[in-house]
């Protein structure tokens, strides 16, 4: 409602605005105060046309333009441009104060006064860039969303793949903690149905599927991995896209994990009222992968996704070393 009310002040300062010009620039007009500017508009000929040019624009920015143009009825649409032409050109003459019709050299026209017909046009010109520029948006927007879902629909089968397969490595040792990472995998997989489709979730939902993620992870950890991990709460209400932070802490585990070779790994998060950071930071070790498995996956992914949604409101700063691999994520989320 806001937003719509927003909109309407717009257009009526736009409009204000536009239909004083001829007044501004009128050599008859008496003084230069608010009273002169708003005598001049009220004028009966300035007046309907005014209310012509009106409603000409709304017409074409809502019906004509959208039903004939974008719907290739292109005799339609010329008829009605001249049907138009030709009411203006009738409530012009008609208005025309007397004076006009026996005084040529003021430059007056079959159209009245030149600046008449130059907002004509104008308001032509202005209805139909508004309108493709408007449904230019639109499909733009689409196009996103679209790439937007798509994307989400690699991430998800990714993370699943990786937690059954963690899963898996309980159940093949017979460890008792597998029905534990069972119950764990089930609230995540809840979490992934309920909210996967929603353009924002509450960022302590996330948080809360991060934590499970991790302490589902921690159940196959050996001694060989020494965990450092600190995981903030929301105090703020926050909003974020869903499954956007926990492809940097997946990939922190799953490359930074060995049963042969000691490893470290941390993972921080923070947040402020301006919004959330991550950090992550593991030691590169040998890992045998799997044909079906795609290195950085869950990053270029959500890397493409950051830039979708929060461009220019977040900063990524991936480093990539001999040893070590590490990952900086700002995001404003107000």
């Amino acid at each position: 409602m806001k937003k719509r009310l927003v909109t309407i002040g717009v257009h009526v300062v736009l409009w204000l605005i536009f239909l004083m010009l001829p007044a501004l620039f009128n050599p008859r007009r008496q003084g230069f105060g608010i009273e002169a500017f708003v005598g001049d508009i009220l004028l009966p000929s300035r007046l309907i046309n005014s209310i012509l040019l009106i409603i000409i624009f709304y017409f074409n920015y809502l019906v004509a333009i959208p039903r004939l143009y974008f719907g290739r009825r292109y005799g339609l649409l010329f008829l009605w441009c001249i049907v138009g032409l030709g009411v203006f050109f009738v409530l012009n003459y008609i208005t025309m104060p007397a004076r006009f019709h026996t005084h040529r050299s003021e430059g007056v026209r079959l159209f009245g006064p030149s600046f008449n017909l130059f907002m004509f046009l104008v308001v032509y010109v202005a209805s139909y860039a508004a309108c493709i520029y408007d449904q230019w948006r639109k499909v733009k927007e689409e196009k996103l969303n679209a790439e937007i879902a798509f994307l989400k629909a690699q991430i998800n089968p990714h993370f699943l793949f990786n937690t059954l397969n963690s899963i898996y490595s309980l159940a093949i040792t017979g460890s008792d903690k597998t029905a534990d990472a069972v119950v764990k995998l089930s609230g995540m997989m809840r979490y992934a149905v309920s909210e996967s489709d929603r353009p924002m979730v509450s960022l302590e939902r996330e948080i809360a599927y991060l934590n499970n993620y991790i302490e589902l992870q921690m159940f196959r950890l050996t001694d060989k991995v020494k965990m450092k991990c600190s995981i903030a709460e929301d105090k703020y209400g926050h909003q974020i896209a869903p499954f956007l932070l926990i492809p940097f802490v997946e990939n922190a585990f799953k490359y930074g994990v060995s049963p042969e070779d000691d490893s470290d790994i941390l993972i921080e998060l923070v947040v402020t009222d301006g919004g959330v950071v991550l950090k992550t930071l593991n030691r590169k070790v040998q890992i045998k992968q799997g044909h079906d498995e795609h290195t950085g996956l869950g990053i270029s992914t959500t890397r493409r996704r950051l830039e979708l949604l929060y461009a220019g409101k977040y900063v990524l700063q991936v480093e990539d070393g001999e040893e070590d691999f590490s990952v900086l994520l700002n995001i404003q989320l107000v």
